[in-house]
């Protein structure tokens, strides 16, 4: 058997109090936080400083340490970083030799703006940020680049960054590229136009475990959603009970309690008034 339960609207009361708690929790959820991102922070700290030149791995994280499920997902990741001797050209009117870093954890290709004269400048709304979300200086990159190797000739486009600390970095696209490749001690070996050609390491490659890096920047980004959501909602109610307010002055019933009011007030002005003038 069952029963029909009567609905029973929203008071402002009930509102009043919603926001209360709401405003409560938001607190309580801020600084929960602020502590568990400072303990990642000091974990990563300390297995940097703890690792040796750059070829230790860093450990994954104790699941035991966080108390909030969302850093218990986040999967094991790695990057691999090489430098490696390149040359490049320009619409084969400019040259230049160099060390180049290879970053499988980086999205696009980049030059030091100053490596290259400006006349092959071309303007650009691309935008690049660090690991940390720092946001980079962007404002050009140039397109007609050519990557010389062993008689072979790999196209790519760059970003120009006037802040990157070293001269040319090959991204993930570049790898795309070569692949598959074999990465020996030598440097990395691949076969393009059934020609085998090697990228020597001009120092040892490094191999890191960045599992805390990328927890502590996607927690960052799952907290800062998740206030905004808090925060949206809280807005959402104080809205609510504003209207509610305003609602609430135009029913019937305070209508009436109001010309009552109006009523009253202009008898006790006439009543105090002399008959007679």
């Amino acid at each position: 058997m069952f029963e029909n339960s009567s609905t029973q609207d929203v008071t402002l009361q009930d509102l009043q109090k919603e926001i209360k708690d709401t405003k409560q929790e938001l607190q309580k959820f801020k600084q929960k936080t602020k502590k568990q991102i400072i303990h990642l922070e000091q974990i990563l700290l300390q297995k940097h400083s703890s690792s040796s030149s750059s070829d230790k791995e860093v450990e994954q994280i104790d699941q035991g340490e966080t108390s909030t499920k969302f850093i218990n997902l986040i999967e094991r990741i790695t990057y691999q970083k090489w430098h490696v001797n390149i040359t490049i050209t320009i619409q084969e009117s400019f040259k230049l030799q160099t060390i180049t870093l290879i970053d499988s954890g980086v999205q696009m290709n980049c030059i030091q703006e100053r490596l290259i004269p400006t006349m092959y400048f071309e303007k650009t709304k691309q935008k690049l940020s660090t690991a940390n979300g720092e946001n980079l200086r962007v404002n050009f990159k140039v397109t007609n680049v050519h990557i010389y190797n062993g008689g072979i000739c790999i196209k790519q486009s760059f970003i120009l960054v006037k802040d990157l600390d070293i001269g040319i970095i090959l991204c993930q696209l570049f790898l795309e590229i070569i692949k598959p490749f074999k990465v020996k001690t030598e440097g990395i070996t691949t076969k393009l136009f059934e020609q085998k050609i090697l990228f020597a390491f001009n120092e040892k490659p490094i191999t890191k475990d960045i599992n805390l890096l990328k927890t502590l920047s996607l927690f960052k980004e799952h907290y800062i959603n998740q206030i905004k959501t808090k925060e949206n909602h809280l807005y959402s109610m104080k809205q609510e009970v504003s209207n509610n307010k305003l609602e609430q002055l135009q029913t019937s019933q305070i209508k009436e309690k109001i010309d009552l009011l109006k009523k009253n007030i202009i008898n006790n002005l006439c009543s105090e008034l002399p008959d007679d003038f």
